[in-house]
């Protein structure tokens, strides 16, 4: 694993940065019930959040990734909801 502290504070803010967009296109999917999307998504996210030390990221992905496999609408509701706020309460 990559100490946090070996990946520079910029390289982790642009990562928050793109996160927060996941977290727009996510809301979206969900409404048009795109799982294909979901799962992709918590599939990368699971595979590069711990790499910028975000651990609690990696946890909630490999969530929505079993979620949109299982077409589980209420739970990837509750799993997006859950990503918006780590990904608003990161802390570099």
């Amino acid at each position: 694993m990559i100490e946090t502290m070996q990946v520079p504070v910029e390289a982790r803010q642009k990562y928050l940065e793109r996160r927060k967009q996941d977290v727009v296109a996510s809301k979206e999917a969900l409404s048009k019930q795109d799982y294909s999307f979901l799962e992709r998504l918590g599939h990368q996210v699971k595979g590069n959040a711990i790499t910028f030390g975000f651990d609690e990221l990696t946890n909630i992905a490999v969530a929505i990734e079993q979620a949109a496999k299982a077409k589980n609408i209420t739970q990837l509701q509750t799993l997006i909801e859950q990503f918006e706020s780590a990904v608003n309460n990161a802390h570099l």
